[in-house]
Parts: C-alpha cells; sequence; structure tokens
C-alpha cells in the first residue's frame, strides 16, 4: 500500500555470479502528510538496527531517503529467500516459528530502539474509528472501540516490529527463513505484536490457531508472559480502517467478531 517492491538482476562482470537486490520506492502519494512518522530515513535507520541482531529480515545496502538517485524516496535491500506462507501443511511447526522469532526481535538493544524508531502509537485515533457498515453486530464493535482506544495497559517497551502478521513472513521448506516490511517499526510494548499477530490468524485461520501462537510465545519467553486481553481487542479496532484486507478466506467476518467477543468477556 506504501511501496513499489522490484527484484534487480545485477550482473557484477568479470565472471562474478548475478546478484539479487530488492529496490523500496515510496510510492504512495502524500505519505509524508498521512505517516510524517514513517520515511525511507526511518526505515533505513531500522534496518541498522537489525544489521546488529540475529533477526533473520533483509539487510540494508544503501538509501536514497531525499531521492536524489531514485524519483522517489527508495532503500535497496538484499534479497531474502522464501516466499509466503498461506496454506501451512504443519499448523504447529508454522505457530511455533511465527513466535519463536520474536524473542529475538523484542531482544535488540533497547537503548538504541528508543533513539532510532518512533515510540508505539496506534495506526488510527478515535475519531476515526467506527462500527464497519458490514457487520451484524454494531453493538459489538461500539463495546471493541469504546475499551480498545482508551489508554492501553502499557509494558515494558521494547522494539516491535509493530505489523507482525503471516504475511510479512517468508518462508523455505517448511521453515521461518525472514521477516519483512519493518517500516512501521516502534519502540513499545511486546503485547503488540502479539496481538496483531493474533488476530490476523484469527481471520486467517481459527481462534486456535491465535491461542497456539500465544501459547508457543509463552513457552519461547520462560511461560511467564501474560496478554491482557485488551490488546486484542486494541490490535482489532485498530484494524477497522482497513478491513477487510483483500484474499481474507469466507468465514473471517464470524472469526474475528468471535475474537471480540472473548476478549472483551475477558476484560
Amino acid at each position: 500500500m506504501s511501496h513499489a517492491n522490484h527484484l534487480l538482476h545485477i550482473d557484477t562482470g568479470g565472471g562474478g555470479a548475478r546478484v539479487e537486490v530488492v529496490l523500496r520506492r515510496w510510492v504512495r502519494p502524500n505519505w509524508q502528510d498521512d505517516d510524517p512518522e514513517l520515511s525511507a530515513e526511518q526505515e533505513a535507520a531500522t534496518y541498522g538496527l537489525l544489521a546488529r541482531s540475529a533477526v533473520p529480515a533483509p539487510r540494508l545496502l544503501a538509501a536514497d531517503a531525499a531521492a536524489q538517485e531514485c524519483d522517489v524516496p527508495a532503500v535497496l535491500l538484499t534479497r531474502a529467500p522464501g516466499g509466503r506462507m498461506t496454506d501451512p501443511l504443519d499448523m504447529r511447526a508454522f505457530l511455533a516459528q511465527l513466535a519463536q522469532v520474536l524473542p529475538a526481535v523484542h531482544g535488540v538493544d533497547p537503548e538504541e530502539a528508543a533513539r532510532s524508531v518512533p515510540p508505539y502509537r496506534p495506526y488510527y485515533d478515535r475519531s476515526q474509528l467506527l462500527p464497519p457498515s458490514w457487520t451484524r453486530q454494531p453493538s459489538l464493535w461500539e463495546r471493541a472501540i469504546e475499551l480498545g482506544s482508551g489508554s492501553d495497559p502499557g509494558g515494558p517497551p521494547v522494539f516491535i516490529h509493530r505489523d507482525y502478521h503471516q504475511g510479512n513472513t517468508l518462508w523455505s521448506a517448511g521453515r521461518l527463513t525472514a521477516i519483512v516490511d519493518w517500516t512501521s517499526a516502534s519502540f513499545g510494548p511486546a503485547a503488540v505484536d502479539l496481538a496483531h499477530m493474533r488476530v490476523n490468524l484469527a481471520m486467517s485461520f481459527d481462534l486456535e490457531a491465535a491461542d497456539a501462537f500465544l501459547a508457543e510465545y509463552r513457552a519461547a519467553t520462560g511461560g511467564s508472559f501474560t496478554l491482557d486481553p485488551d490488546w486484542d481487542l486494541r490490535a482489532t479496532v485498530d484494524l477497522v480502517p482497513e478491513l477487510p484486507f483483500p484474499g481474507l478466506p469466507s468465514g473471517w467476518l464470524d472469526r474475528v467478531e468471535d475474537f471480540i467477543a472473548r476478549a472483551l468477556a475477558a476484560c
């Protein structure tokens, strides 16, 4: 929605191997006005953090934040191997890997992260959130928006992807190879990444997948992590202006409303 991604094949000459890189151009009109905290310069700073981490992600090769070389601001990245996983053959392994990679993300040096990425904020403020026109349960969404757009439950701030969902991961032979699309990386509670993934899993698969993902994350972090159900509500209502996403499977609305109802019951 914000970028055009181009695969470039570079002939190094002299009998050298062909190198594949990705040119990521900021092409959405007026993005500077709509999302002033997001920029090619910010994305490059995020990749600087990732370069010093164990997080599987593309690496930055060059940046043209001022559009001096390209027609628009752009970053040049290594090509991460793999493709998107839409129909996992082994759901348990799929969810486990999505969870097990997160401690490396949240373990990025917090002092560097606080200097390099903006603090977490919702995508949309309360004035932009209304029960969607396509729902048969407007009162459910009204209650979710009421509770999910207030003060957040807090938590120790860490480096977060901020848009962590299965569509932003790459896979090869059943193994997670990279996390991509770091434009929204922020400094905030780890719960943001957990809840955002959970609502996406609920919509795409089922509530059991969302719960299994959380259980795998707890196991990966020693079993003490507790997710306040308010974060599930916040993650869900923060998506309202963008729903429905292209490609969502049938039944997604029933599943996301079940997800909301359960979170409301737990609050």
